[in-house]
């Protein structure tokens, strides 16, 4: 047998310790040097907010979530009266399949860019499919939706050097 029963013991710890993983209903949030698992109870203590919207020029869709800025809030993250430093703060969004999209932390903050920018759980009262889901961001008012990562795994908070 190639490997072995040891080599695949390895190769199981060495992947169990290389990534933490965030169970399927969580989202890991990793800032300011710790990283913290939100999960489906703790989003469903935020306040909902929704927003209909089309993707391209499809139909109108209700998307129902948390906003974002409510998320980072419970790593610890402020999203308002940035300035200074914080001001080079920029958020990762992670996909399950590893895409990725880049935004300021500034662009969350109201007195700057105020972008109202979801976590979304439910399309019109649904849950989202597994496509999408179990949560996708929607930056509402963006032309194309580009930014509108599903299956979000991760958000990691960081700033420019």
């Amino acid at each position: 047998m190639e490997g072995g029963p040891v080599f695949f013991s390895v190769c199981l710890i060495l992947s169990a310790i290389a990534e933490p993983a965030a169970p399927v209903d969580s989202i890991l949030v990793e800032a300011a040097g710790r990283t913290v698992v939100v999960r489906a109870a703790d989003l469903a203590r935020l306040p909902r907010d929704s927003v209909r919207t089309k993707i391209h020029e499809g139909p109108s869709l209700l998307f129902s979530g948390v906003r974002l800025k409510d998320v980072l809030a419970l790593a610890g993250v402020r999203t308002d009266s940035l300035r200074g430093p914080a001001l080079t703060q920029r958020v990762v969004a992670e996909a399950q399949d590893g895409y990725r999209i880049v935004f300021a932390l500034a662009e969350l903050d109201p007195g700057l860019g105020g972008k109202h920018v979801l976590l979304v759980d439910q399309e019109d009262g649904k849950p989202l499919t597994a496509q999408y889901g179990p949560y996708r961001l929607v930056l509402v008012g963006e032309t194309r939706p580009s930014r509108w990562i599903r299956q979000v795994t991760r958000l990691t908070v960081r700033a420019e050097p």
